[in-house]
């Protein structure tokens, strides 16, 4: 009877182990894919709390956190190696097409966001909230243009590693936000991606200081907010998502273009809508 509780506990612990490394392929996949969000995946999956718990309480219950997060991490890594080169050669011959498809996945994702946010009921300050923040999307947009060659990918330097792996933290913490989005606008994606696919260890090592110290700084504060002010929170969100997708609109094309373009995006936002909707059904 012992042996057969051991054997019962290590097929269950191993599932587990699969099931969360298969979410952390789809998170590395949602990290390096504009319109995707690994916050949003990870909120509709159930996982968002237990991973922010984890490591928010990662000193306190360290082999806790790491057997938790350890599978995640490791699908994660193995999404961005699989799918940077994939988006690499995307970008090159299809870069309209392809866009409008991510801004697809960005509008689908949209009313599961409403949904978090109205669940305590709906107060007009919400509203003020997300005009606040798209506002303030689009002045940072503009302020930050120039410097970001938004005509041409930008070079990846020391600086600019660091804000892309901040970027990448922002995007990972806060559900509804793309992080591969924004730097799309920044001009930094093309160099983001051939940092992983050459595997540029300095670059790669930059992002992730960047990434850690940004995170360490947002982990408690977005806890806090989401826990407190989950209204406001989500409602800030939906402005910086809004802003982020008028930022990165690439214009409209002419003639036959402009239908691929709009069955592009509507084919995105059905994609996104229903998986978002499936895992909410899983859940329950």
């Amino acid at each position: 009877m012992r042996m057969k509780r051991k054997k019962t506990a290590y097929v269950d612990g191993l599932n587990e182990f699969i099931k969360k490394t298969l979410v952390g392929l789809v998170l590395g996949i949602a990290w390096v894919t504009p319109g995707l969000s690994a916050g949003i995946i990870t909120a509709a999956t159930g996982l968002y709390e237990p991973i922010i718990h984890a490591l928010v309480n990662l000193p306190r219950e360290y082999r806790k956190s790491i057997r938790f997060l350890f599978p995640l991490g490791l699908g994660t890594g193995c999404g961005i190696l699989l799918f940077s080169r994939v988006m690499q050669e995307l970008l090159v011959v299809a870069r309209y097409p392809v866009l409008y498809l991510f801004l697809g996945l960005v509008a689908g994702g949209v009313p599961a966001l409403f949904k978090e946010a109205n669940q305590h009921g709906f107060r007009l300050c919400f509203g003020g909230a997300a005009l606040f923040t798209f506002g303030l999307v689009m002045l940072t947009g503009q302020l930050i243009s120039g410097f970001s060659g938004t005509n041409g990918p930008a070079a990846l330097n020391s600086f600019t590693a660091l804000l892309s792996g901040a970027i990448l933290a922002f995007g990972s913490v806060v559900p509804g936000i793309s992080a591969s989005l924004i730097l799309v606008y920044l001009g930094l994606y093309e160099q983001f991606l051939a940092a992983f696919t050459g595997f540029n260890l300095r670059v790669l090592a930059l992002m992730g200081v960047g990434f850690a110290l940004f995170a360490l700084f947002l982990l408690k504060l977005v806890a806090l907010l989401f826990r407190k002010y989950r209204g406001f929170a989500y409602y800030g969100v939906l402005g910086v998502l809004v802003g982020s997708m008028v930022l990165t609109f690439p214009g409209i094309r002419p003639g036959m273009n402009l239908v691929l373009d709009l069955l592009l995006f509507s084919a995105g936002a059905a994609l996104s809508f229903g998986t978002v909707h499936v895992s909410r059904q899983d859940k329950r």
